[in-house]
């Protein structure tokens, strides 16, 4: 959902949402963070969110993840999810140290788990022609499988956006074939039981 945090409109509508099954939380994109976490009605609407058992997912770059960070030790029930690995740049090469140095500060937090997407997006290549060959992509997905483990990997295919880097068969199948090579249960848990958890479906 997208729902209006820190306004005063937000508990009544979290309630009449809750209400339905098929909603599993809420997706915070295209807002500037600073200072929201100071922010004592920001805060105690996503307290709300881990009181119904509902989850957050969060779209940006790097500072999302000082963003999540803090969050947890705020409201340390609530499952949070990072979409597209916080924008990492893709190039074939040892991810950003930027970027792994701050992925790191999250391995002892369970509660927060990430999409494998944005992979094809990451490579700037806007005109189609991201590579299909997982290899490309493997020091970004061996970092991602090391800190994390597929417990608390999550597939996701971002189409129709990812449709300008490479096909949705291309985005599929690098994920796919990476994991398939490290074990049936490895698959199973960044295509389905990962997931799960994270939405508590």
């Amino acid at each position: 959902g997208n729902l209006p945090v820190g306004c005063k409109e937000f508990a009544g509508h979290l309630r009449r949402f809750a209400a339905n099954k098929v909603f599993r939380g809420i997706r915070i994109r295209d807002r500037k963070l600073d200072g929201t976490l100071d922010d004592t009605a920001f805060v105690s609407d996503l307290k709300l969110l881990a009181d119904h058992d509902l989850s957050l997912d969060l779209v940006g770059g790097t500072e999302i993840l000082l963003f999540a960070d803090r969050l947890t030790r705020m409201v340390p029930l609530l499952r949070i999810i990072i979409d597209h690995l916080a924008g990492v740049v893709v190039d074939g090469k040892a991810p950003p140290a930027d970027w792994l140095e701050k992925m790191k500060a999250l391995a002892g937090r369970p509660e927060i788990y990430f999409k494998v997407s944005g992979l094809v997006e990451g490579t700037g290549r806007s005109d189609g022609s991201a590579p299909r060959d997982v290899e490309f992509y493997r020091p970004v997905l061996d970092a991602m499988r090391e800190m994390f483990g597929p417990g608390r990997l999550i597939y996701a295919g971002n189409w129709p956006v990812s449709e300008r880097f490479a096909p949705l068969a291309t985005v599929q199948g690098i994920v796919g074939d990476y994991f398939r090579s490290h074990g049936r249960r490895a698959e199973e848990m960044v295509f389905s039981q990962s997931a799960k958890a994270a939405y508590n479906w």
